[in-house]
């Protein structure tokens, strides 16, 4: 063996060492590459999310008015039918109170198509406590204990959602039977 033949074995080597080095290097630099992929995904997906939270609010205020408007639209007639009831000069109290009556109505329509509806408790129903309000006790003749003796306020829903309960007087324990 020559001193060249050494040379190049150690040469052999040294590139296989070299070799051996480089591959902890490249593994390095994927890792680092795969990192900043997993940095850059993520905050895409928080711009997305901060994105989609805006959207959210967004859209929840658009509906908040649409619903707002879509209400005030069907109000608006109401108040079409006050005007023509203030401005009528030197009616008598029949005709006005006719006015009121068409008024009421023309409220009650406008409130129907928003889906709210009277809770109109009759004299002698059972109280339910999820419709009603009791506000007194009120001695009825022919109405049970516990049950609507008279009508103080009506209530009021919209579908499911009780807006306010009816307010009402219950017959009191022995009275009234």
């Amino acid at each position: 063996m020559t001193l060249e033949d050494t040379n190049e074995e150690e040469i052999e080597v040294n590139d296989q060492d070299v070799l051996e080095e480089d591959t902890p290097l490249s593994e390095i630099d994927q890792l680092r590459e795969d990192l900043e992929q997993a940095v850059a995904a993520r905050q895409r997906a928080l711009a997305d999310f901060a994105n989609f939270q805006r959207r959210a609010a967004e859209n929840e205020t658009k509906s908040r008015e649409r619903g707002i408007a879509e209400v005030v639209r069907n109000l608006v007639p109401v108040l079409d039918q006050f005007e023509m009831a203030l401005d009528q000069e030197g009616a008598s109290t029949d005709s006005i109170l006719e006015g009121v009556s068409l008024v009421r109505e023309e409220l009650m329509r406008a409130l129907g198509k928003n889906g709210v509806e009277a809770i109109t408790p009759q004299l002698g129903e059972e109280f339910d406590p999820n419709r009603h309000e009791a506000m007194l006790q009120h001695p009825a003749e022919g109405v049970e204990a516990g049950h609507v003796s008279l009508i103080v306020k009506s209530g009021w829903t919209m579908g499911p959602l009780v807006l306010r309960p009816a307010q009402v007087a219950i017959a009191p324990s022995g009275g009234g039977d």
